[in-house]
């Protein structure tokens, strides 16, 4: 490793002003000051992705660059800069402003970038980007361009908030409605349960009882059965009676006068 390379190379105990320089000199329209940074502060592999393209050599990531400004009259513009010693995520806004357009065509994107670092070498102390990775929302997009952005906040989201809410409104209704139907059932079902118990335990004592009442019934079955059969032995026995007395009298006409 040359004196060049260690001298250029980033330390792992960095202050962040040293951070925020290699992400400006990045970023420049500068194109001595870039290649610095990507010939030094860059693995020779380093990989660079974005939502529509991936390429990887710190030569084609040049290359990107130089296409990118010379599409764009302005280079971007660096709002903050976060870093904890292995990422630095870079929150900036993309000046949109295509060579090929007027001037006053001018879209403002915000993005975001993250470098990735890794010791150049074990427990070596210096770090390299090994990753840039590029990324961009849909919504900032189109909050970049007026007319859309309008129509974007004011006609779509709105509707969408409406849709959504009646949905929710719909939903929370259907949900509290079957948390009611789920308790009455609940109720409905203790209910049948308790009923049900009751009668097990009136069945219980029904069996219990059950021989006991069979007895009773049965002893007042002969009771009445023997009331009954003295009654008709009296009748019986009347009647035989009242037949011989009758048969003991004498005719009238043989009756004679003494």
């Amino acid at each position: 490793m040359s004196d060049l390379d260690t001298d250029t190379q980033l330390e792992a105990s960095s202050s962040n002003p040293i951070i925020k320089n290699i992400i400006q000199d990045l970023f420049s329209y500068s194109s001595l000051r870039r290649k610095r940074i990507l010939e030094y502060y860059f693995f020779h592999d380093a990989v660079l992705t974005s939502p529509i393209m991936s390429t990887q050599g710190v030569l084609n990531i040049q290359y990107v660059y130089t296409v990118w400004q010379a599409l764009n009259r302005q280079e971007p513009t660096i709002t903050n800069i976060v870093f904890d010693g292995q990422t630095a995520v870079i929150y900036l806004i993309q000046n949109l402003s295509p060579t090929l357009f007027p001037s006053f065509i001018r879209l403002q994107v915000p993005a975001i970038t993250t470098l990735h670092f890794r010791e150049t070498e074990q427990d070596s102390g210096l770090l390299k980007i090994y990753k840039q990775e590029d990324s961009w929302t849909l919504e900032g997009i189109i909050q970049s361009v007026p007319l859309i952005s309008f129509w974007y906040n004011h006609v779509l989201r709105v509707i969408m908030g409406k849709i959504v809410t009646a949905t929710g409104d719909l939903l929370d209704a259907a949900l509290q409605h079957a948390q009611k139907m789920s308790m009455r059932g609940r109720e409905i079902q203790r209910l049948g349960r308790d009923l049900a118990l009751e009668n097990m335990e009136k069945l219980d004592e029904y069996r219990a009882n059950l021989h006991d009442n069979y007895i009773e019934g049965v002893r007042e079955w002969r009771e009445s059965y023997m009331d009954t059969t003295d009654d008709t032995e009296d009748h019986c026995r009347l009647v035989k009676e009242s037949g011989n007395t009758v048969d003991g009298m004498a005719p009238f006409g043989d009756r004679r006068e003494v």
